[in-house]
């Protein structure tokens, strides 16, 4: 690859000083002039070239290359820049740092049938917190029929499991938002 594979990849504009009035663009479609078409196929010959040299050594070195094969290399050559980005892409991706874990919450399930309340507290489980969980049942004035506490997670996080009388589910809400608060 000539340079280190950094060669620029902007052509020179040959054609810059070439008129884009209508009475122009009408000789050229017409090609009524001879110097007109040569000067055209000098330009695109120029233009050609200069996309050649900035190629890899694809092109044949024995004999000028069509341009054809100029256009072949040049959308090869594009083909591997794409792909040589799309590999960086997936590295920088597998490189990037993994997001931050999101912030422990208390997790509190309600099921209005059963009326049991399952409740994950995240470490520390601050002290005194079964006894707030069962004071909310009795502010509302549920009846707490049995009361379970397990620890999750290698003993880290407190799971409380509640199991009260039946309630209105405005006062199973607002015991479900009490024992959210605890933590």
């Amino acid at each position: 690859m000539a340079g280190g594979g950094w060669l620029p990849l902007d052509l020179s504009l040959a054609t810059a000083g070439t008129s884009s009035s209508a009475p122009a663009a009408r000789e050229r479609r017409a090609g009524t002039t001879t110097t007109t078409r040569a000067q055209h196929r000098r330009t695109v010959s120029a233009l050609f070239a200069e996309l050649g040299a900035m190629l890899p050594d694809d092109l044949p070195t024995d004999r000028p290359a069509t341009q054809e094969e100029i256009v072949d290399a040049a959308a090869a050559r594009v083909r591997m820049l794409e792909e040589a980005a799309a590999v960086l892409e997936t590295y920088r991706a597998m490189c990037a740092p993994p997001p931050p874990p999101p912030r422990a919450r208390a997790e509190v399930a309600v099921a209005v049938g059963t009326v049991c309340f399952p409740a994950r507290l995240p470490a520390p489980t601050p002290p005194g917190a079964l006894t707030r969980v069962l004071e909310a049942f009795h502010r509302r004035g549920v009846e707490v029929v049995l009361a379970t506490v397990a620890r999750h997670g290698h003993g880290r996080d407190a799971v409380v499991t509640v199991t009260a009388a039946a309630a209105p589910s405005e006062v199973l809400e607002l015991i479900r938002a009490d024992i959210a608060a605890i933590c």
